[in-house]
């Protein structure tokens, strides 16, 4: 009674002195863009109920493609054009380089060094750099296409022996672009349904993505960070350890075996794992490379998932659309060999198909938040 009766005195007075600031706020604040009428301390959250998306696009009909959103202590700049968006991100982009900073990135202290949380500079850009001029290059990809179509003729045969039976296409995709992401990254599948340790592994994975998607009531009210009221960093914490063990065992052997055979592996035949093992330094360190590989399993395997299980929604509730597809296919491909990434550029309809999807159904129909650095002048 007596900690409940503390926590209740805690709130209240903090209630009250965040209102005296948000007051003082609102009085000398920068000229900002228009947006909906808040309400003291809760700001415009209650308006945020359903998808979020959707819910900026409707708001951004009356108040214009630039829009303020006070979310709780945080006020929030929304963009909601192509044209306001270059602007923020090409015109005035080293301005809103910063992230802001989310609670649960505290977890073994991600914002210092995941890309996607990681303050904006030199220890940013390196880890940028790594991941566009060496892991993501056109040649390395391409290097790598073999892996993907074996993975692929994998998930197939996997289907074909399912035959009669009911398949998860998500979870059979999911499944497989784990399998893919620690073919290229390890140079071995990560997955095997006969090893707990790689069950738990695809547990672990999945629970830190919907963990990631949970509104964090201390991300809105800053000052709650220290009660995690919702548990969400202390669990965070938890499954990132289990990943960051995990990852541990294929890093370590990787290792003792560049000092014991010191091989010499041509660029094309190194996996992801060699690159960023080749630029280990005291500024990039193997704590660094865990965060990094995380933040791959993280950014790249629902992801797939969810847009090849919306797609094949979608043509299976338009008949006519399929047929196409499949016209398309035999004509370009015929019915004695597989598709082929090379074919991909002569199948205009199956494309349009895939962007129409992407269109309909975002993955991530929302981008990073960026935090601006300095006063800025925009439009």
């Amino acid at each position: 009674m007596e900690s409940l009766a503390l926590y209740s005195v805690f709130f209240t007075a903090s209630v009250f002195v965040y209102l005296l600031l948000w007051r003082k706020k609102k009085n000398t604040a920068l000229s900002l863009p228009p947006g909906p009428p808040a309400w003291p301390v809760v700001g415009n959250l209650f308006q945020m109920g359903g998808k979020t998306n959707e819910i900026f696009f409707t708001l951004s009909k009356k108040y214009g493609p630039l829009m303020t959103l006070h979310l709780g202590m945080r006020t929030t700049v929304v963009v909601s054009s192509s044209a306001m968006a270059k602007e923020v991100l090409k015109t005035h982009d080293h301005i809103f380089a910063g992230r802001p900073f989310m609670a649960s990135a505290k977890a073994h202290n991600q914002y210092k060094s995941a890309m996607a949380s990681a303050e904006y500079g030199p220890h940013w850009r390196k880890i940028r750099r790594v991941a566009t001029a060496e892991l993501f290059s056109p040649k390395r990809l391409q290097a790598l296409r073999y892996l993907r179509r074996d993975q692929v003729s994998r998930t197939l045969r996997l289907i074909f022996e399912k035959k009669g039976n009911t398949v998860h296409i998500g979870h059979m995709v999911f499944y497989t672009s784990l399998n893919l992401l620690g073919n290229m990254i390890f140079s071995k599948s990560v997955l095997d349904p006969h090893n707990p340790a790689s069950v738990e592994f695809k547990d672990t994975v999945w629970r830190l993505m919907k963990l990631g998607s949970t509104p964090n009531l201390a991300d809105f009210f800053p000052f709650l960070a220290f009660l995690d009221p919702q548990r969400i960093l202390s669990r965070t914490a938890m499954l990132l350890q289990k990943m960051y063990d995990f990852f541990d065992v294929f890093i370590q052997d990787r290792l003792a075996a560049r000092r014991e055979l010191k091989l010499e592996q041509s660029d094309s035949d190194k996996d992801f794992l060699d690159v960023l093992l080749d630029y280990r330094s005291e500024e990039f360190t193997v704590r660094d490379i865990r965060i990094f590989v995380a933040e791959l399993f993280m950014a790249g395997s629902d992801t797939t998932a969810t847009t090849i299980e919306w797609a094949m929604a979608e043509l299976i509730h338009s008949p006519e659309a399929l047929k196409r597809v499949q016209t398309e296919l035999e004509e370009v491909v015929g019915l004695n060999r597989r598709v082929e990434e090379s074919d991909i550029n002569k199948l205009p309809f199956f494309r349009a198909v895939v962007k129409e999807v992407f269109r309909m159904h975002p993955a991530v129909p929302l981008m990073l938040p960026h935090r601006a650095e300095s006063a800025c002048k925009v439009a």
